[in-house]
């Protein structure tokens, strides 16, 4: 497979979950896989006496990626979740310094996925050294209505100018980049598999956005079904073992997502993919199965669904390759590498 640009090779890769939907008790084992170890962060961080402080589950999603290449350590935070109160609060639990990350990745411009960024810095921190923040477009920052109730309630928009308040410096980049050195985008996805776009928002066009940064078909619109053209997946070459994709929410398609890891990286093998691959409403059962079998003709490693995976394509899964499938919580540790 020719790539479409050479992409770097991390000896490590540790995938922590700051943010999901689902939290569990301290009686999960680790877990020692073949370039995978599982680790369990139980209800926080070991010590003598157990506190009145837990970690937090919402229905949104944070992941902190750290890397190693050439003894050098680079971290990436992929979205912030929801709440600006659970992500200060699981980061505080898990021992992370967000002066520490070198880079932020926001997948797309849903409220479940931007709305803790607040949470990341103190008001006042971070002011010598900003943050840079990978966008896939500017329809990230359009207003947008959630088609969940009658009447549709508005989600609301991303704040360009809180972000840069916050100490975030935003870059809109539609096309694949290399993200602090270690990580590569997979830039916008195309629609290449059986899969379609399937997105339970609207967008509103200039609300928030500039419209004449938007498509010349959108530009007109006063409100239109959205597309998510600007997702991105946030990606890495593990040495030994291949790709791992981390799809956040897969509103353009989780296998698009590999596929499109795959053509610019030029890696076939995917040893695994992870995050929310949503397979729920507005898309249906049959299609959460769909994805199943194709996902057996890819033949990752390792599945790894969080968020709005849904519970269809879980047991699907579970049933077809259940050596594949690790169940994630809040505040579980994935350390890809291959053995020495």
């Amino acid at each position: 497979m020719a790539a479409t640009m050479t992409v770097p090779e991390v000896d490590r890769l540790s995938v922590r979950v700051v943010t999901d939907n689902t939290t569990f008790g301290p009686f999960l084992d680790d877990l020692t896989l073949p370039g995978l170890q599982v680790l369990r962060a139980g209800v926080g961080p070991k010590s003598a006496r157990m506190t009145s402080s837990t970690l937090k589950a919402e229905f949104g999603l944070s992941l902190l990626c750290e890397s190693e290449r050439n003894r050098e350590t680079r971290r990436v935070l992929v979205d912030f979740g929801y709440t600006a109160e659970v992500l200060s609060n699981n980061l505080t639990l898990l021992g992370i310094d967000p002066l520490q990350i070198d880079a932020a990745v926001l997948s797309h411009g849903h409220l479940d996925h931007y709305g803790g960024f607040p949470g990341l810095f103190a008001p006042g921190v971070r002011k010598s050294r900003r943050l840079p923040l990978i966008v896939g477009g500017e329809e990230t920052f359009c207003e947008r209505v959630a088609m969940i109730g009658t009447p549709p309630p508005i989600m609301g928009v991303l704040d360009r100018a809180a972000l840069k308040s916050a100490g975030f410096d935003v870059e809109i980049q539609p096309e694949p980049a290399i993200v602090a050195g270690q990580a590569f985008t997979t830039g916008q996805i195309p629609l290449e598999t059986t899969e379609r776009a399937a997105i339970p928002t609207q967008m509103r066009p200039g609300v928030g956005c500039d419209q004449e940064l938007l498509s010349a078909a959108k530009r007109t619109a006063t409100q239109i079904v959205d597309d998510g053209e600007h997702e991105l997946a946030t990606c890495y070459a593990v040495k030994g073992l291949g790709l791992v994709v981390i799809a956040s929410c897969s509103h353009r398609g989780v296998l698009n997502s590999v596929r499109r890891a795959q053509a610019v990286s030029g890696i076939d093998k995917v040893h695994a993919v992870i995050g929310g691959f949503h397979l729920v409403r507005p898309r249906t059962e049959d299609e959460a199965r769909k994805t199943v079998s194709a996902f057996a003709q890819i033949n990752p490693s390792y599945l790894i669904p969080m968020h709005c995976s849904g519970e269809v394509f879980f047991d699907e899964a579970m049933r077809a390759m259940p050596r594949k499938v690790v169940r994630s919580y809040v505040g579980s540790r994935f350390v890809f590498a291959a053995a020495a």
